[in-house]
């Protein structure tokens, strides 16, 4: 008996999600959850889903292996890798700010700060804000260089 795992594939090729789905299984062709995927059956034994999935693309009715992707910010387009620089820069801005709301407090009236150590935060602060222009090329949010905080 041959058991089949089911691939959701996208328009480009890439397989979104896996499963085995334990002897009834989906048709074929357009996924009914979404018609901008299509359901394909894999009939070959993967141990593993996950490495499956990262190493093979679907290609004219049938899969074709390729690099893994090169990071978190990576979309399969066009048979190569694309960085989604929304994505990345998203991050890096959600991630900027929760570093400045971390410094809240030291601007505040009742901060014990000296006028000097404010400065420092100020400026702290204002090379926060200036992080995504200063790090335009990184390609990974580990990359991204942030500043010191005083």
């Amino acid at each position: 008996m041959t058991v089949y795992s089911i691939a959701i594939i996208d328009s480009e090729g890439d397989c979104k999600t896996m499963y085995t789905p334990g002897g009834i299984f989906d048709d074929e062709g357009t996924w009914a959850n979404d018609p901008t995927k299509t359901v394909v059956h894999v009939t070959t034994e993967l141990s593993d889903h996950t490495l499956f999935m990262n190493t093979n693309y679907y290609k004219a009715g049938e899969w074709v292996a390729r690099d893994e992707s090169p990071g978190a910010y990576y979309n399969w387009i066009g048979e190569e890798w694309v960085l989604d620089s929304d994505k990345l820069f998203a991050e890096i801005r959600q991630e900027r700010t929760a570093r400045l709301y971390r410094c809240d407090w030291t601007l505040t009236t009742d901060s014990p700060l000296t006028d000097a150590e404010k400065v420092e935060w100020i400026e702290y602060r204002q090379a926060l804000r200036g992080v995504p222009s200063v790090n335009a090329e990184v390609v990974h949010l580990d990359l991204v260089v942030w500043p010191d905080a005083p």
